[in-house]
């Protein structure tokens, strides 16, 4: 087998359709490199690889169409069947030979590629690995199938072409079964075997796949099992002898395609557990610790609607609805296609959905959940494009069965009228609170005498002052037992907020004249030193934090100033502080003020603290510019975690409500600098493939002059 690797190998060579295949490979994985890793910043090459394997189908012909056809048309087939080589072990080595060649480029993508990635930023190793599997995988399984059909024929250009029209084929065969029937029939999941794309679909998306591993493998060996036969048949010629063999060739081809077909049912009756891997970097399809403890504690009977078919329905949630149901005897899964089916939803509630919704039932609770609320999306302002950023599907599903499962409600009310932030502006915030499942209202002080029914009070960064009246509601509310969050924020306009402030000066707590800024080079953000990145400290507004090591990002923050000694009952504990480098700065018109003023206060200084007296509780943050949604997401849901947590503490009827944040699909990008972007285009997309072209093309003008 070895002398027919080394044959194989030099005559591909010492023509130039190695190089050839070799260089067109690299040709367009350094195309797609350069625009999706290298310009885009993609962190994985799963997208670079996805793209390369469509132009593998038209490649794949130019390696595979000679490699026993142009032994028949120059009739040295009749010394491989005289060899001493076993037939089986010929097919394999010529295999094996076309298997090198294709490693090479295959190799760059998977293993080169990122490499040069890492030199920039994190790189999604998990998801650079099962897209190479993938593009392994894939790759072998094309050349097998080339392979047998080049047993066929003598003619080269016969066999390319029968070889393109068979990779096509079966690379497009979802789209071949959804032409014949959208609603699928016994015909579709016949032909759905030969889909050999749609299996590339879990390893492109981060997960190792063994039902996609073996069903390649099967697929790799019943086609050299197939070429051996084929070959064997051709080794004698029609007699009563030869009648018995190709009985018993029919009987071998029927058991060993039998015995794939089983194996891959074995496997694809093993739970997802046993045969899948979330490699992905945040884990988007696999359920979080908290959700399997949520799980353990559901004890009703729960039922859970997915909008759509099976088939149609996102990978993550898919998954997410499926790792629930299994993990609990209590929840029940069920898809219904509403086209199918269109008064199902109707039947069980008056609120409107749509395909791909979500509708979870405990009793007479129901709870649905929208599409477009799992399904996070950013503008992409350059493209004017929409992408999608992230999955919320986990989080969702837990809150509304939560929600069902619960007869309690809390009343969060958010403060109007003197141009705070309200709750609808703050999109992270708002989907975070629904998802905690407060009931939100907004709240006129003035047109109420007394704020009642409210089980906490949110007020958001007011740039008008209060009227006595309205501060003293407020202050009677929280006298009187009250729940509020409050975040203010500085401004230099003349004119404090005097009677606004009152409402937490009464607890022994007062703000600072100027905003703090950080002396310290690792306690802010970027380049600008009044962005703060406070040290969380330990309190029940910043419990998540403080347990997972997160950072809280606070920009424009004024210093939170305790009284000498609190007013009897009161307890403060801080939640954020400076380190001992900052000060204060009463004025920041003009360049930021980057070092410290002559006479400036200066040390550590709190901008979050978490107040209570007696049942009062008040979580007060001193830059409300936080919580908005541009702040909040350069720290992920960090600084909407600090509002969650101070409401779970807060109202009892959110204690038992499970808060799971959104798994983002940007894990970060890579930065590549213009000069690198050239030069490594230049490399890996020009120089590299002509380099091979041309050496390729000189070994093959020297042999011919021999």
């Amino acid at each position: 087998m070895t002398a027919i690797i080394k044959k194989e190998l030099r005559s591909y060579f010492y023509s130039v359709t190695g190089a050839l295949f070799i260089a067109a490979n690299l040709l367009f994985s350094g195309i797609y490199f350069t625009g999706y890793n290298l310009t885009a910043g993609l962190p994985s090459t799963a997208m670079t690889i996805s793209s390369s394997l469509v132009i593998f189908l038209f490649i794949t012909p130019l390696l595979t169409m000679g490699i026993i056809a142009s032994e028949v048309r120059q009739k040295t087939d009749r010394l491989l069947y005289t060899s001493p080589t076993p037939i089986f072990l010929i097919v394999l080595g010529k295999y094996l030979s076309m298997l090198l060649v294709f490693l090479v480029p295959a190799c760059v993508n998977g293993v080169v590629y990122p490499l040069i990635m890492s030199m920039f930023g994190k790189v999604s190793y998990g998801e650079c690995l099962t897209a190479f599997s993938a593009y392994i995988l894939f790759g072998a399984t094309a050349i097998a199938i080339g392979l047998f059909v080049s047993s066929f024929t003598e003619n080269q250009i016969i066999s390319a072409v029968l070889t393109f029209a068979a990779l096509f084929i079966t690379f497009m065969m979802s789209a071949v079964t959804g032409i014949i029937s959208s609603e699928g029939n016994l015909l579709t999941r016949v032909l759905g075997w030969f889909d050999t794309g749609k299996r590339l679909d879990n390893l492109m998306g981060g997960i190792l796949d063994l039902r996609a591993v073996v069903y390649y493998l099967c697929i790799i060996f019943l086609m050299l099992f197939l070429t051996y036969e084929n070959i064997q048949r051709k080794r004698y010629t029609v007699s009563v002898k030869n009648l018995r063999l190709s009985a018993y060739s029919v009987s071998a081809v029927i058991v060993v395609t039998a015995a794939a077909v089983l194996l891959n049912f074995i496997v694809l009756s093993l739970p997802d557990e046993v045969t899948q891997f979330d490699l992905t970097e945040n884990g988007l399809y696999t359920i979080s610790e908290e959700s399997l403890d949520f799980i353990k504690g559901v004890d009703k009977e729960l039922e859970i609607y997915c909008l759509s078919d099976e088939d149609s329905t996102d990978e993550i949630i898919k998954k997410t609805l499926s790792a629930y149901a299994s993990n609990s005897s209590f929840i029940s899964l069920k898809y219904v296609d509403l086209s199918k089916n269109p008064q199902f939803l109707s039947s069980l509630t008056d609120e409107e959905g749509a395909r791909g919704d979500i509708l979870v039932k405990c009793g007479d609770n129901v709870r649905l959940i929208h599409q477009s609320d799992m399904i996070q999306t950013q503008m992409d302002y350059e493209s004017f494009s929409t992408n999608v950023t992230g999955i919320d599907a986990e989080g969702q599903l837990a809150s509304a069965i939560s929600s069902v499962m619960s007869e309690e409600r809390t009343m969060l009310k958010y403060v109007t009228g003197h141009g705070e932030l309200e709750i609808p502006e703050l999109t992270l915030l708002n989907r975070a609170l629904k998802k905690k499942n407060l009931e939100m209202e907004s709240l006129n002080l003035l047109s109420v005498e007394k704020i009642e029914d409210t089980d906490i009070l949110f007020i958001c960064a007011p740039t008008s002052d209060y009227s006595k009246e309205e501060a003293q509601k407020v202050i009677s509310y929280l006298e009187d037992g009250g729940k509020a969050f409050i975040a203010t924020q500085y401004s230099q306009k003349e004119g404090k907020l005097e009677n606004f402030n009152s409402v937490f000066e009464g607890f022994g707590v007062k703000l600072s004249d100027g905003i703090v800024v950080e002396g310290s080079a690792g306690g802010f953000y970027g380049n600008n030193p009044m962005y703060l990145l406070p040290e969380v400290s330990s309190s029940p507004m910043t419990d998540t934090l403080y347990r997972q090591r997160r950072y809280a990002f606070i920009p424009y923050a004024q210093a939170i100033i305790k009284d000498e000694e609190l007013p009897e009952g009161v307890e403060l504990r801080d939640a954020l502080v400076t380190s001992d480098k900052a000060f204060i700065a009463d004025d920041i018109s003009g360049d930021k003020p980057l070092s410290k003023p002559e006479g400036a206060e200066s040390g550590s200084f709190v901008t979050a603290a978490y107040i209570t007296k007696g049942e009062m509780k008040l979580a007060l943050l001193s830059g409300a510019m936080a919580l908005t949604d541009d702040a909040a997401s350069v720290v992920g849901d960090s600084n909407i975690s600090m509002v969650v947590d101070a409401a779970g503490d807060m109202a009892p009827g959110t204690e038992s409500s499970i808060y799971i944040p959104a798994k983002d699909l940007q894990t970060g990008y890579i930065t590549v600098s213009r000069g690198f972007v050239i030069l490594y285009s230049l490399l890996f997309a020009i120089l590299l493939p002509v380099l091979i072209l041309v050496f390729g093309i000189i070994i093959w003008a020297k042999r011919r002059r021999r």
